[in-house]
């Protein structure tokens, strides 16, 4: 059984935000030092992560092991 969670307005701005952080600092630290080229690389998978859960909706169910939407009532075939 899928551990389900309902997705709430909070995780959804919070989201947001860190991505528009992250897009705004660019290859930089928050104390402008630039990133090492591993840190440009977690950077980069975090930011993919990040745009990948900006497709979530509030009030949406996801597998939280997977984090992809469950269809609630899915259609008998």
């Amino acid at each position: 059984m899928a551990r389900m969670q309902k997705i709430k307005q909070y995780q959804v701005d919070q989201w947001k935000n860190t991505l528009d952080q992250m897009l705004e600092e660019g290859d930089f630290r928050q104390d402008g030092r630039p990133l090492s080229p591993a840190g440009i690389a977690e950077r980069k998978r975090e930011i993919a992560m990040l745009r990948g859960l900006n497709t979530l909706r509030v009030g949406q169910v996801v597998d939280l092991d997977t984090v992809q939407p469950i269809d609630e009532h899915p259609k008998e075939g």
